[in-house]
């Protein structure tokens, strides 16, 4: 049951982590929302409130230790608990292995896994802590199908997700003596800003969403259609709640209409 339980969202200003936040708020839940934009936290925060449900904001960089503890403990001072973290910040950055100069190539490999990988396990060495205290806590990292198969181009992402979702299986050995299951969602192709972030223009990222509807092509989705953020936030509220999914840890839920079973053609 995610009523009144508190949860704290990360990369909560847009796509999936906005649309998780507000889900969680419409659940009754109170939402600690993090993110690098204050206007939109600010915008995120209003609307829940308008709705009528209880939010927080805290600007932070998911990748500065110092921001990490700031918003773990505002979100505690503030509700004076913390049952669900929601692991949702990301970035993809891609490049090919061997293309382009050694210097950029690992600035690109250290830039997703910093986001990827690393801020998640910050996240959850300072949340721990707190998880403890309640009874049936949880964690969900949004990780990618990008993480369970490999997708030329994009070596640093997909290694960074890999490395999210064994991070969630130690994680969730590690945890469940103390009560707080650890699982991850993997989406496919959701319509969000991700994609334009990691560097395709207007016109690229529409042929993109085309070819990932195109059902002959190698790396379509088998449903045909892309995702909305809803969609995966659906499936983040069903790991999170300990009555639907009560006796679920250490999974890796694929919400990627069928993709991953394409990739292999």
């Amino acid at each position: 049951m995610l009523g009144s339980k508190v949860a704290l969202v990360t990369g909560a200003t847009s796509g999936i982590g906005r649309a998780t936040a507000l889900m969680l708020a419409r659940e009754g839940s109170r939402v600690v929302a993090t993110g690098r934009n204050s206007s939109a936290l600010t915008s995120l925060v209003s609307e829940i409130e308008q709705d009528g449900g209880t939010a927080f904001g805290i600007k932070g960089d998911c990748t500065n230790d110092t921001d990490v503890e700031r918003v773990v403990s505002g979100a505690v001072d503030k509700f004076g608990s913390l049952s669900i973290l929601i692991n949702n910040a990301g970035v993809l950055r891609g490049g090919a292995v061997g293309t382009g100069d050694s210097a950029t190539q690992m600035e690109t490999w250290d830039f997703n896994m910093a986001v990827n990988a690393r801020a998640p396990m910050a996240f959850i060495a300072h949340a721990v802590p707190h998880l403890k205290e309640n009874e049936s806590s949880a964690i969900v990292n949004v990780s990618s199908v990008n993480g369970l198969q490999s997708f030329g181009g994009t070596a640093g992402y997909c290694a960074s997700k890999a490395s999210m979702d064994m991070l969630m299986r130690c994680a969730s050995v590690d945890l469940a003596p103390f009560g707080i299951r650890c699982n991850n969602v993997n989406p496919g192709v959701v319509v969000t800003n991700l994609q334009k972030r990691g560097g395709l223009d207007d016109e690229a990222y529409e042929k993109f969403l085309e070819r990932s509807k195109n059902v002959t092509h190698p790396l379509s989705l088998s449903l045909g259609r892309v995702a909305v953020a809803d969609e995966v936030a659906s499936s983040i509220l069903f790991l999170a709640d300990c009555q639907r999914s009560g006796y679920v840890t250490g999974t890796s839920l694929k919400v990627d209409g069928g993709r991953s079973n394409l990739g292999a053609r």
